[in-house]
């Protein structure tokens, strides 16, 4: 593979983001030392978001606390996953020592490089210049994992797997991302397996490889193997992360808690913290749900991340938790802050429809619940959301709607049993408890005897009534995950073997590209998305 064209240091734009102006101007004088002169400042992430849009920014040193709000790491994680920054451009950390574990260990993003507070213009000059070779070298791959063209990733990795030097592990380590993508699970395994045997304590390596074993269904191993990784690894927040998604899979409230409460131990940022509140939420745990959700709001204040969605929740929480004039005043102030987001409002309208009717004030409640159930015509709400309105629905007496989005609720979520509790903890104590666990309880039946059904009926090679089954299981419950993926694989199967591919093809592509944008990283999307290629390509149904 041939080396690109290094480019002079002196040639580079270099985005300095730091709150402190002090700092901003030491951090330029430096690289003005260096030859850099296209240097652009920015004091906050929200100045830094600007300029990493309008500018080609070839470097980026930042500081880890940027003041109140978004910090560096949030920061970085919003610049990758949103593609404002070009891939090949390092990020670099230039901050306290005692930030090292916090920084290294956030998140899904990691940095490039990381240099301590107080550094010589020597040692500046190096990382921009080693890291910038690097990622330069690397272009090639960088571009089309940017691009999501997995197929040509690992045309590309394989070229730098075959260099064997500093790079090949890097290719190894895309190749492998690259076959989950594809949802060619097994040789993602064996490519973990490839790295591991060249050195065996590679966090990341551990974790891909627990994350293959998890998609082939291996689940007791993948435990085993995250909590292996814990042990030699304990500040590796990602495999807690890991851990939690199985301990929900598999209805385990009590380890999807201790888990939670451990990452966000490991790395308390606004995300881990917002993630706990939830979950402690979900289980009944109010006392602990306010004091993570608390953490989550004070360090998403003034944050280009934030969302109302913490604040919602605490103020949920604060009720839950007896303390209702808090609850009152959360909810009225996140209503002011998100006063043009619908969702926020009819959430905000449900809470403090609660409390009025939790304070006696049932005319007010009457009125909030009024607009609430105007909202809901015009406003889609995520299944979370949708609880809160129920349980605010059957504390007023509004027993039909609160009984109706837990249904729904229920319907789509038949294989999350922590959904499932969330959603009878709901009805807890009020009239219709019984009436919604046999509502739960029958979405559940209904929608596995469909499951068995359409299954039955594919075995039988009865391709016309296993659609029929799955469209009409489809529009009672449109956004269940199982009856979804069922349906894509059944439109696909019968490509060929009953009339109507090209028909079949279209409709398998319309489900998979909703399947995809809800669940982009499931292994089963990643898994049809691998199968309709295949059958496609076989039959070309779309030509």
């Amino acid at each position: 593979m041939k080396a690109p064209a290094t480019r002079p240091v002196s040639s580079f734009k270099v985005l300095v983001i730091d709150d402190q102006q002090q700092m901003r101007q030491i951090i330029r004088e430096s690289l003005y030392r260096l030859g850099i002169r296209n240097v652009v400042m920015a004091g906050n992430a929200k100045e830094a978001v600007k300029a990493m849009q309008l500018e080609n920014v070839d470097v980026v040193l930042s500081d880890y606390n940027l003041g109140e709000g978004t910090d560096g790491q949030q920061l970085l994680e919003l610049a990758r996953s949103t593609n404002v920054l070009n891939p090949t451009a390092p990020w670099i950390f230039i901050t306290a020592n005692s930030l090292r574990t916090d920084v290294l260990s956030a998140g899904d993003f990691i940095p490039d490089g990381y240099i301590v507070k107080p550094f010589t213009d020597q040692l500046l000059a190096r990382y921009i210049e080693t890291l910038s070779a690097r990622k330069a070298a690397l272009a090639p791959l960088l571009h089309a994992i940017d691009a999501k063209k997995w197929d040509e990733v690992l045309k590309v990795a394989a070229g730098f797997i075959e260099r064997r030097d500093s790079l090949s592990v890097e290719g190894l380590k895309q190749k492998a991302n690259a076959f989950m993508k594809l949802g060619r699970f097994d040789e993602a395994q064996a490519t973990y397996g490839q790295v591991l045997a060249l050195n065996s304590e590679l966090p990341w390596a551990v974790l891909g490889n627990a994350n293959a074993l998890r998609a082939l269904g291996r689940i007791d191993e993948a435990r085993q193997s995250l909590e292996g990784l814990i042990e030699t690894h304990a500040d590796y927040a990602a495999a807690y992360d890991a851990l939690l998604e199985i301990a929900e899979e598999q209805g385990d409230q009590e380890a999807a808690l201790e888990t939670a409460r451990a990452v966000a131990e490991v790395v308390p940022n606004a995300r881990r913290k917002f993630r706990l509140g939830a979950v402690a939420l979900d289980a009944g745990k109010a006392d602990v749900a306010v004091k993570a959700l608390e953490a989550a709001v004070a360090k998403n204040k003034g944050s280009v991340t934030r969302s109302h969605e913490e604040n919602v929740l605490l103020a949920q929480a604060h009720l839950d938790n007896g303390d209702a004039k808090k609850a009152l005043a959360v909810a009225t102030d996140a209503a002011k802050q998100y006063a043009d987001h619908p969702v926020a409002q009819v959430l905000t309208k449900a809470v403090c429809a609660q409390v009025h009717q939790h304070t006696g004030n049932v005319e007010e409640a009457k009125k909030l619940m009024t607009e609430v159930e105007r909202g809901l015509q015009v406003t889609p709400l995520p299944d979370a959301n949708k609880l809160l309105v129920a349980k605010s629905a059957l504390a007023t007496g509004r027993l039909e709607l609160g009984q109706g989005l837990i249904e729904a609720v229920a319907r789509a979520n038949t294989d999350k049993p922590l959904v499932l509790n969330a959603a009878l903890r709901a009805a807890q104590g009020t009239p219709v408890e019984a009436a919604c666990q046999d509502i739960v309880a029958k979405a559940g039946a209904e929608v596995q005897q469909v499951l068995q059904d359409l299954q039955a009926a594919k075995r039988n090679a009865d391709f016309v009534k296993a659609i029929e089954l799955g469209e009409s299981a489809l529009a009672v419950s449109p956004s269940n995950f199982h009856i979804q993926i069922e349906l894509c694989t059944l439109y696909l199967v019968a490509i060929g073997r009953v009339a109507g591919g090209a028909e079949h093809a279209a409709r398998a592509q319309d489900l998979l590209q909703e399947l995809d944008s809800k669940h982009p990283n499931h292994t089963r999307v990643a898994a049809a998305r691998k199968f309709y290629r295949e059958r496609v390509a076989a039959s070309g149904a779309l030509q």
